[in-house]
């Protein structure tokens, strides 16, 4: 099944409209989900205000959140997003617009290759694997770095692929040294460590330095240097302190040490391969003994793609920061090797029983939940999860059953099995999930203060909702001591130093609030009759607003 290094047959079917077809459904798929929930604070909420901040006539050079200089991250993703707000306004689709562009973008990469290595058939496999993932599915509706960066990611695997497999190109180098670029200026130097570490990574299974070669071309290095660098160099000269930040604190810092708080334990990398890949990650047999005379029994692409994802795992794990989004690059690599062995006649029936066993695992979990006094105590909003969990065991059941009778006749049609889970979960636990991004949104204050006071001044005290300032379309004035609630580890820890530039916006906690028509509270810090902690509401304002995170005051 695993063809040999090489160019394709002279059979195989030349490219057609489907690498288009496959994009425009995704992207119509992830835009419809977009719409679907809230923005997501801290996270969806500060990205899109930066963004909001940024095409209302903000600095196109320096992100801005809060009005204040944001050097988190580089400004790639808000240069999109702004552009989509631009035209859109501001919706929470507009903000994941250039998500699921990137989305659209990889899976059209994928089966644009995969269609020229093996056919229509095995290309709709791979695009099909790829997005019913559930991290893919679900973070190509969310407003967030590692999207594009996953789609940068996957044109210089597959880029390297090709020219493992036909020659050096002048001009396949040129798009693979653009998408390093454009990693870069969406998340910074972890661009780099992807291709150079996946590089390597494939030349170590490869065992040999040609997987090497292409990093040595001058002329991309000068196109990474001259966009991005020049981007850089613009950047460091307004603000001096930014390349410390960038290399030492932003990169060095968080891989060494555990002074961001995303330390997690050894297994959390393949833990979250394999929850964000189900069910195909567990179902399907990744190997097979080699046949007398076969060299391999994975493609080019295959082996190539285990090299990235080899270094994303040996990477990751030993780095001190990690996040469940910074393993969503590796998902193409792991959806086209598992193709292969779903398109492999000789695994095709392991391939039915084992979607069968995980099934029956899944469907067993969800039953207990369901069924079980778990969720049925819950809080909100998971107290109505519990109806949502036998639902899904119901459906997992029924594909239990279809698997099997598949496993048993024709194997072929379990494939029509791994496509349904996340389908299933997302569409029946869409009222639960719901009001979890509520909770998590600023999307309920927003409407609050729109209906109380439209046009008000709203001040926060000791806490913050960008997703709020986003959805009213204007900036909130912010009152505390350290700068904490914007969770901008840059603004945090070079606040001295926008202070003395007078570029640190945040007022003193007790300041005057009487051009201010809306105060708003950390909830935990106020009492329905009053205040603890020595907060209080300001004289002459009554609640009007209240969940688990905010109370609001408007002024009588």
């Amino acid at each position: 099944m695993a063809p040999s290094p090489g160019p394709p047959a002279p059979g195989a079917p030349r490219p057609s409209l489907l690498p288009y077809l496959v994009a425009l459904a995704a992207f119509l798929l992830s835009t419809l989900l977009s719409g679907a929930f809230p923005l997501l604070d801290p996270d969806e909420g500060r990205n899109a205000e930066i963004a909001r901040e940024m095409a209302l006539g903000g600095d196109l050079l320096v992100p801005h959140l809060a009005g204040m200089p944001y050097l988190d991250k580089p400004p790639g993703l808000f240069w999109a997003a702004a552009a989509a707000i631009r035209v859109v306004g501001n919706e929470p689709w507009a903000a994941r617009l250039p998500s699921a562009v990137a989305a659209a973008l990889a899976l059209a990469l994928v089966t644009h290759f995969a269609q020229r290595r093996s056919g229509r058939a095995f290309a709709l496999r791979a695009a099909a694997l790829l997005y019913t993932a559930p991290l893919f599915a679900v973070l190509s509706a969310y407003v967030i770095f590692d999207m594009p960066l996953a789609f940068c990611v996957t044109a210089v695997w597959l880029g390297l692929a090709a020219e493992l497999t036909e020659g050096a190109s002048g001009r396949r180098r040129l798009g693979m040294f653009a998408a390093v670029t454009a990693g870069v200026l969406v998340k910074g130097p972890v661009m780099l460590a992807w291709a150079l570490g996946g590089s390597l990574g494939a030349a170590l299974l490869f065992r040999s330095r040609a997987p090497l070669r292409w990093l040595a071309w001058w002329p991309g290095w000068l196109v990474v240097l001259g966009v991005a660098g020049g981007w850089f160099a613009l950047a460091s000269a307004r603000f001096p302190e930014y390349p410390r930040y960038a290399f030492l604190e932003e990169s060095f810092e968080r891989l060494t040490s555990g002074a961001f708080e995303r330390e997690q334990p050894w297994w959390f990398v393949p833990a979250v391969l394999a929850a964000g890949a189900l069910p195909w990650s567990l179902a399907t047999p990744w190997w097979r003994r080699r046949t007398p005379g076969e060299e391999s029994i994975l493609s080019v692409e295959s082996r190539t793609g285990l090299g990235f994802v080899a270094f994303a795992v040996v990477f990751f794990t030993f780095s001190h920061s990690k996040l469940v989004t910074y393993l969503l690059p590796s998902l193409p690599m792991l959806a086209w090797t598992a193709a292969e062995a779903w398109s492999d006649a000789e695994r095709q029936r392991r391939a039915a029983w084992g979607l069968t066993i995980v099934y029956v695992a899944l469907a067993l979990l969800f039953g207990v939940a369901g069924f079980g006094p778990f969720l049925a105590r819950a809080g909100a909003p998971f107290d109505t999860a519990a109806f949502a969990a036998k639902i899904i065991a119901g459906c997992l059941t029924y594909i239990v059953l279809r698997s099997a009778t598949a496993a048993l006749g024709r194997p072929e049609r379990a494939f029509v099995g791994i496509l349904l889970f996340t389908p299933v979960v997302l569409f029946a636990a869409g009222e639960p999930l719901l009001r979890y991004a509520a909770s998590q949104s600023g999307e309920p204050l927003a409407r609050s203060i729109a209906d109380m006071s439209p046009a008000g001044r709203v001040r926060y005290v000791e806490c913050y909702s960008p997703g709020t300032d986003f959805r009213l379309g204007r900036r909130s004035q912010l009152a505390g001591v350290t700068g904490h609630e914007t969770t901008s580890n840059y603004q945090v820890r070079y606040r001295a130093t926008l202070v003395a530039r007078g570029q640190w916006t945040p007022l003193a906690t007790g300041a005057d609030t009487s051009r201010v028509e809306v105060v708003v509270l950390p909830a935990r810090l106020v009492s329905p009759a009053g205040a603890e902690a020595g907060l209080q509401p300001p004289a002459g304002y009554m609640p009007f607003f209240r969940d688990d995170r905010f109370a609001a005051f408007v002024r009588r």
